[in-house]
Order: structure tokens, then sequence, then C-alpha cells
């Protein structure tokens, strides 16, 4: 490698956090509970900002070290589930605030929570993480950084905290790639005005798949057919939305699906998810999975091939904030030695009872909600937290869905948890 060493000369034990969005942040506000003069926590951003995700500027681009610079957000879009599931109990939404909220709204709820607890001061802001190995001889990372020369850092702990939002999963399906038509991915969906007038098939019914059918309708989209692998609940949709089971072939213009109909179509998105990929870590480093809810990690957070290596929120969502908070919680514990490591073998027993249970207990929304809430109820019990639990606001978050997918944003019948 060239470019030049930045000397680790002190005793300190050496943190390295790997992006500012929600579980960046919250990882940063956890770690400040470490002695300082025992330990140095860095977060390295990208960007000249933080908010991750959030950060939405409605720009399509490519940056000049080749990235692409493209928020999975899009114009108009307002959160599907109430920010009293996500609020934290370290800072309040002051009341008035409407449920659903748009999502500048979040990005300044998260610049006022680094504000309050002056996270900046900890990150490196347009620092680009390009490698990261690990050093078995002396048990410390080697992380390499774009500034824009490269420099090389030791670390003794890592945490990937850069989300699971950054690589699209495209459907495959024959002649699918001969389609005339537009076809995107729910990522670089923008504007739901852009397809005024036209016919839409959403690959996908996730709640991208939902909100971007209800918006292009909204906006004068003749029509939009959401396709479904798995139907976890059922919706009363407006009459120019159509449920269709999956795609079976496209030939030309022309989509047939599974139960034997057919239809043309002017625009197909893909609202199929995200592949969790982290190609600055070593290929050994490497977190591999689907989306789901159990992830092949101790306690939800502790890569097993090396408990140095912490993931933050990476799994399947229905709580957000608090869970990322927690789990950061979690990470100190086991750094510190509060909690310690079990064995080999009980590690991967743990991981693989979680995700055997999760076959057998999910079948449909309120079950997947019913089982992150073991897992964060989990998590307040190991960091002494309460009132996270959110059962009660995601049952009937799901229930004024379930009654009228068109208007339950509207609802503001929800409370806070922790006022």
């Amino acid at each position: 490698m060239t470019g030049k060493t930045s000397p680790n000369n002190n005793s300190k034990l050496r943190i390295c956090v790997i992006g500012a969005g929600p579980s960046g942040l919250l990882t940063l506000r956890a770690f400040q509970s470490l002695d300082e003069s025992q330990c140095e926590v860095v977060c390295f951003e990208r960007y000249d900002t933080i908010g991750g995700i959030w950060n939405f500027t409605g720009v399509e681009k490519i940056e000049p070290d080749g990235m692409e610079k493209h928020s999975a957000m899009y114009h108009n879009l307002v959160t599907n589930n109430p920010k009293e599931i996500f609020e934290l109990p370290e800072l309040l939404y002051p009341e008035g605030k409407p449920s659903y909220l748009p999502r500048q709204d979040i990005l300044d709820y998260l610049n006022k929570y680094a504000d309050k607890f002056e996270l900046r001061k900890m990150i490196r802001f347009q620092t680009w993480v390009d490698r990261v190995v690990f050093d078995h001889e002396t048990q410390k990372f080697k992380v390499t950084l774009r500034e824009p020369k490269n420099v090389l850092e030791e670390f003794d702990y890592v945490v990937v905290a850069t989300g699971h939002f950054n690589y699209p999963r495209y459907a495959e399906h024959p002649g699918l790639d001969k389609f005339p038509g537009l076809q995107i991915h729910s990522k670089y969906f923008m504007d739901a005005s852009r397809y005024k007038g036209k016919r839409i098939l959403l690959i996908g019914n996730s709640f991208s798949g939902e909100d971007i059918a209800l918006q292009c309708v909204k906006n004068g989209a003749e029509h939009a057919t959401i396709t479904y692998k798995l139907k976890l609940q059922d919706f009363k949709y407006p009459s120019r939305i159509t449920l269709k089971p999956m795609v079976q072939k496209v030939n030309g213009d022309e989509v047939s699906f599974t139960d034997g109909s057919s239809d043309k179509f002017d625009v197909i998105i893909h609202c199929t998810g995200y592949e969790h990929k982290f190609p600055f870590l070593e290929e050994s480093l490497r977190l591999k999975t689907d989306n789901r809810l159990a992830m092949p990690l101790y306690e939800g957070i502790i890569f097993p091939e090396n408990h140095k290596l912490f993931y933050i929120g990476m799994q399947n969502q229905v709580y957000t904030f608090t869970m990322f908070w927690l789990q950061a919680q979690v990470a100190v514990k086991f750094i510190t030695g509060a909690i310690t490591m079990p064995s080999e073998d009980a590690v991967r027993s743990h991981i693989e009872k979680q995700q055997a249970a999760e076959l057998v207990e999910v079948k449909d929304i309120f079950t997947l909600m019913d089982f992150q809430t073991k897992y964060v109820k989990h998590l307040e019990e190991s960091t002494g937290n309460s009132k996270c639990d959110a059962t009660d606001l995601l049952y009937r978050w799901q229930r004024d869905r379930m009654d009228d997918i068109e208007t339950f944003k509207e609802k503001s019948h929800f409370k806070s948890r922790y006022a």
C-alpha cells in the first residue's frame, strides 16, 4: 500500500466507527460512556454532514472518486411509521408534531441529537474508508482512509454503521432484460410526478412498493400494479392499484403473472430491497446475509469470526433508532467486559437457534413485529433500559394501515412512551 501511516503511539484503546447516519450517531452516543483517558473513538463519514440515508439532496451524480452519491429517499417522502415508534428517550419530539413526518424533519431530529450530545467532534467528515483488514499478529484492524491520499490507521475495534440501503437488489425474470420501457430500482425513484399518465409495475410489496404506488396514482399515474412473493397482510387499495402474484415472464411491454393474467406496462420499478455488501472490508470480515430479522451475528451485533467487529442496525427493521441505541450500548458492555463472550460453540448455537426461531415464528406482519420486539426487550434487559417496547404502537399502526392504506398517515392518536 502506498501513502503514509498515522502512528498510534499512545496506549489508548482505539475504536473505529464507520458511518455517521442514524446507527453511527447512536453508536457514538453510547461510546461516550467509555473512559476518554482509556479509549479513543473516531467516526469516519464520507460526506460533509451527518444523516446517512436521511441526507437526501435530490441530486443524482457520480463523485470524483467514482462512488455514487444517491440516497434511497425521494421527494415528498413521509415516514411509513409514526415518530413515536422510533423516538429516542434522550430527545423527545415537541408536542404538536404530527406522528408521520416528512424526511427533512427526521434529518432535523438527527442534527438536534448530534448537537445535544456534541457528537460532531467525534467525526472526521469527508473521509472515505477504503479498506479494513485484520492483523492476526497484532490483533488490530488496519484501516486505510482516503483523505484524499491514502492514510493507514490502526484500531482495536471496528463498528460498521453504514446501513444496508446502498446496493440495490433487482428481480430476475425471463424477458425482463428486454423490457422496452423505463426500468429502475426504488432507490432511484425521485419524484412521483415523473410517472403521470404511465402504467407502472412495482415488483415487490415492501413498504417502498406500497408508498411509491400510492404516490404515483395520486400524482396522475394511469395505474399501478404491485406484485408480491409473500403477502404478509391485506390492504384495501384504491381502484387504480392492483395486487398481483409474482411475475412469470416479460414479453416486450407485456408482463405475465403466475395467476395466468397479463398486462402491459410503461414502467417497471424494482421494490426488491438491498444487498448487504461491504466492499471496504476484507472478505473474511464481511457479513453475508439476506435481509432478515435474525442476523448471523451474536446478539445481533457481533461478528462470530472476529469478536472485535460489530455491525449495528443491519436487521430487517420495524424498530430503528431505539434498536440501534440499545445495540450500541450492548457493544459497549462487550468492549468493557461487563458482558463476556461465550464459547465458539455457544455463539454458533445462539445464532442458529435465533434463525430457526425466525423461520418458525414469523408468519405475518404481526408475528414479524413480535419477533423483533422480543429482541428489543432482550437488549433492554442487557442494558438496564426500559420503555423501548413499542408493541402497542406497532399493532395500532398496522391496524390503521389495514383500515385505510390511503389515509393512515393522517392519524395522530399515538403518544410518546417517554413523556
